[in-house]
């Protein structure tokens, strides 16, 4: 018989992220349900700054992907986890509904223990700072190509 070696323990900011992602998907169980919700969930009840609020916490996840060196096309799958959870929970009552089903940061962290490099060194703070930016200016220019697309459009439609 082989035994396989037991897994590495986590780095205690894995450990952290873990928690935090419990805390804000499913820290609380709503009685007779089987479900259970977080601080995510709870923000998306206060008007106008709840979603944004939540985004703002789940980019902490994020930052912990860039620094464990998940691949890029998992960080772009985990914002685009954080920015459906902020649009669809910012409509009224089904963004809560949403927010009571969808677990972003849950499934984000499971991304990056999924998808991390635990045989090289986290990045350093420089490294995560350098890739964030990157990122949010790809970001934000898949944003402008898209309104951009859609002024195109309506501009188009109105024209007929």
């Amino acid at each position: 018989m082989s035994r396989e070696p037991a897994p590495a323990p986590l780095p205690r900011d894995l450990v952290a992220l873990q928690r935090f992602a419990t805390l804000m998907d499913e820290e609380f169980a709503i009685p007779g349900t089987g479900r259970r919700i977080g601080l995510d969930a709870l923000l998306g009840f206060v008007p106008g700054v709840g979603d944004a609020g939540g985004a703002l916490l789940s980019g902490w996840v994020i930052l912990g992907a860039l620094r464990h060196r998940v691949p890029g096309v998992h960080i772009l799958r985990m914002a685009l986890n954080v920015a459906i959870d902020t649009v669809v929970g910012a409509v009224p009552v089904l963004g809560d509904v949403f927010d009571i089903l969808f677990k972003e940061n849950v499934d984000n962290v499971e991304l990056i223990l999924r998808h991390r490099d635990p045989s090289r060194p986290p990045r350093t703070a420089v490294g995560i700072w350098l890739s964030a930016a990157g990122i949010a200016a790809f970001l934000i220019g898949l944003f402008m190509v898209t309104m951009l697309a859609m002024g195109r459009a309506a501009s188009w439609l109105i024209g007929r």
